[in-house]
């Protein structure tokens, strides 16, 4: 990714810095950034080309492989496919430094990195110019290993068209094939050598399964690839699922529906069917355990209610005679018009009961009618949202929240539930480079309402002009001009009309409907972009599942940064000059979280010190492993497993540090990953969560409230207070296990207080 510098020797600034970034490649797995030349973090926004040909075995040319740049800390920047030539040519790209993969599709080959390595940590750099031309950046493709087998059925005989799935050691699927009329299978495209899982699908009445029959992916048999070996007899005898049949009618005539969808979905599997003339239907196919049986018309012209089962299926035995005879359901009709009583047509209509189990869209037709049918008795709100009128709600309020409840009764029919959809303002504008003046396209432009909610949005074009749709109504509003990545100008930094940098800061603009708010301009700056790297700091792998928050000198949230494939990561967008402490956090993978540059807290962290528009590379994090807590929860009046909580682990400041939902057994394991020292352990039953609060004040509540839930919140060490609670002492990178608790019953909390 690389951007224009206002100063004259840009050029020469650029050349130096991406030399210096390509002899730090001596070590493989650096992931830094290139210097910047085009204002733009969008890798696909340039006019650079990369070419070359793509050939196997013998020089013959390779026909749909495909071909992706990456940036160096794995943002993507273009992708191509080789035609029948083997010839490829990725266009759009910026001036930048890329890592090439070689992807076929299909056959015997195998993916590869540019040059000839296997992985993206080995891959050299390819150096690109703004606007320049690198031809000749060729490939020849390997033959990799492959997989072969025959799938069949028990006490039957070969399956045909069913997956085959090929996993590598992280349970991404690298390879798959569908069996033929004999149940063979061949696996595509090559492998490297390697330890695999395969995985075949369900299918034909049988249930899925798993290398050597296994149940799992987690448990199932590797599969030991040499390239550019063919391992064949990898077998496969599906098992016989259980099945659910019977017979949809009316309960009206008793006759029977034919065309009704009738589904299965429990956490053993889930299918459906469709009903014949005679009202039949048979699923197949399911994994022993309780499922949710519904049966729904496939017409919504149908006037028919669903009304779902409970039903219980012990594989490969049958379910019969599991019936549904449905009733007429409710009916809420009405009419959507302009201010001049003019139809209008295609206005979506969101319909939802009073707890929200049941939600619909519809939509007006050319007369601006809607109609609702097979709803369920019960109170709805109604909500209009057009594309170019002022949203609003029945019966004309502003939000869904205040919408008028409509009461429907089933069979009966509610009509008149009608609206005037008056037109809204809309808010225009240009947005420019503070510097040179040009034009900034793709700058995410949100209007906001006094409560800081967006309400109306627009992109900018390539003439850096907007405009939001005509919905808003009068009132007073504010501008955001958000130059966030996912929206290609993070080059910028994001600001409030006019020229504030927060929220508070901001001026608001008047709407007076149907008048538009125009010239809402902004000029934006050139900011600073953060880059690094994640991994682990003993095997020095990229760290690909986590978070990267940025603080600003105040020590509160300024933006996330946004990790890759390749362990490299970003800044969302530009940030102005300051100061910057950065956190680094895994997702519950068991390592300590850490703050740059080796600090364990925001207050020793070292300082980022930003002057843009130059940025900052080599923000690099190597996380280490950290203790894990594991255990059981258990009510203790009757000693049977809690389920009905959460298991929070605190630091002797308070401080919510961990956390692990419990298992069906009253098992868990806190994988947060805490430093060596000293913690509490508690668990907080569901009903005294306080939804939304902080941390503490959420604990201080679930301890005080001893009413709402039949149990407890309860400390490891039989404490209903975390002051009173057992510590528990952890040295990383072990796990400490029988961090057991037994849930205490509110109605003791008396006594135990005393």
């Amino acid at each position: 990714m690389l951007r224009r510098y206002a100063l004259p020797q840009a050029a020469l600034v650029c050349l130096m810095l991406l030399g210096a970034l390509l002899a730090s490649f001596a070590q493989p797995t650096q992931l830094v950034r290139a210097a910047a030349t085009v204002a733009t973090c969008a890798p696909d926004s340039g006019s650079a080309t990369i070419s070359g040909t793509v050939t196997g075995s013998g020089g013959t040319p390779l026909n749909s492989v495909l071909v992706t740049a990456y940036t160096i800390y794995g943002k993507h920047g273009g992708s191509a496919y080789t035609n029948a030539s083997g010839v490829y040519q990725l266009t759009g790209l910026i001036g930048a430094a890329y890592l090439l993969k070689f992807e076929p599709q299909d056959g015997a080959y195998v993916a590869e990195w540019y040059p000839n390595q296997p992985t993206p940590q080995a891959a050299s750099p390819l150096a690109v110019a703004e606007a320049g031309a690198v031809p000749g950046v060729n490939a020849q493709l390997e033959f990799g290993a492959r997989i072969s087998g025959t799938v069949t059925g028990a006490s039957s005989g070969p399956l045909q068209g069913l997956a085959v799935t090929v996993y590598d050691t992280s349970g991404q699927s690298v390879a798959r094939a569908y069996t033929d009329a004999t149940g063979t299978y061949v696996t595509s495209p090559g492998l490297p050598s390697g330890s695999y899982r395969v995985g075949f699908a369900a299918g034909s009445g049988f249930l899925a399964a798993f290398s050597n029959n296994k149940p799992s992916l987690e448990t199932a048999d590797p599969v030991e690839l040499t390239a550019p070996d063919l391992r064949s007899a990898v077998n496969a005898t599906l098992a016989r699922g259980g099945s659910i049949s019977g017979q949809v009618t009316s309960a009206a005539t008793g006759l029977p529906i034919s065309g009704v969808s009738v589904y299965a979905s429990g956490q053993n599997g889930s299918d459906g069917d469709y009903t014949d003339a005679m009202g039949r239907y048979t699923i197949t196919g399911l994994g022993s355990g309780d499922y949710s049986v519904s049966a729904s018309p496939s017409s919504e012209g149908v006037n028919l209610l669903d009304t779902p089962q409970n039903v219980t299926v012990a594989a490969p035995d049958t379910r019969n005679s599991i019936d549904f005879a449905l009733t007429v359901g409710g009916t809420l009709t009405g009419r959507v018009t302009d201010s001049g009583d003019a139809p209008l047509n295609g206005i979506t209509v969101f319909l939802s009961n009073s707890d929200g189990s049941y939600q619909r869209y519809v939509y007006t037709n050319t007369a601006g009618v809607y109609s609702a049918t097979a709803l369920p008795s019960g109170a709805y709100r109604v909500f209009f949202r057009p594309s170019r009128f002022i949203p609003e709600a029945y019966n004309n309020q502003p939000s869904f929240s205040d919408a008028e409840p409509v009461v429907v009764t089933a069979p009966s029919t509610v009509t008149g539930i009608d609206a005037v959809l008056q037109q809204g303002g809309a808010v225009s504008g240009t947005v420019t480079d503070a510097t040179s003046g040009a034009p900034i396209k793709n700058i995410f432009v949100e209007v906001l309402d006094e409560r800081g909610s967006r309400v109306e949005t627009a992109n900018t074009q390539a003439d850096g002009t907007y405009q939001t749709g005509p919905t808003l109504p009068s009132g007073s509003y504010l501008v955001r001009f958000n130059a966030d990545g996912r929206f290609a100008s993070c080059a910028y930094v994001t600001e409030y009309h006019s020229d504030a940098a927060t929220k508070a800061d901001a001026d608001a603009i008047t709407i007076s409907a149907p008048t538009a708010a125009t010239n809402i301009n902004a000029a934006l700056t050139r900011g600073s972009l953060l880059f690094g790297k994640l991994t682990d700091a003993t095997t020095g792998a990229p760290i690909i599942s986590g978070q990267v928050t940025i603080y600003n000198a105040a020590g509160t949230f300024a933006m996330f940064g946004r990790l890759s494939f390749l362990g490299g990561w970003s800044s969302d967008t530009a940030l102005p000059s300051g100061s910057y402490r950065v956190k680094f956090s895994d997702y519950d993978d068991g390592y300590v979280d850490e703050f740059y540059n080796d600090q364990l807290s925001l207050d020793t962290a070292t300082p980022v010190v930003l002057s843009a528009p130059a940025d900052q590379i080599g923000l690099d994090a190597a996380l280490t492993p950290g203790a894990i807590i594991s255990g059981r929860v258990t009510a203790a009046d009757t000693g049977a497993p809690f389920t009905a909580g959460s298991v929070r682990v605190y630091a002797a400041s308070g401080a919510e540090v961990g956390y692990a939902e419990i298992s069906r057994d009253g098992s868990y394991t806190v994988r947060t990953g805490l430093a060596s020292g000293s913690y509490r352990v508690g668990v907080v039953p569901d009903s005294a969560e306080g939804e939304g609060s902080p941390a503490t004040a959420r604990r201080e509540q679930a301890e005080q409230d001893s009413v709402r839930s039949a149990y407890s919140t309860t400390y490891y060490g039989r404490a209903v207070t975390l002051s009173g609670a057992a510590p528990v002492a952890l040295a990383a990178p072990t796990t400490t296990a029988a961090i057991n608790i037994a849930m205490l019953r509110s109605l003791w909390l008396p006594l135990q207080r005393r």
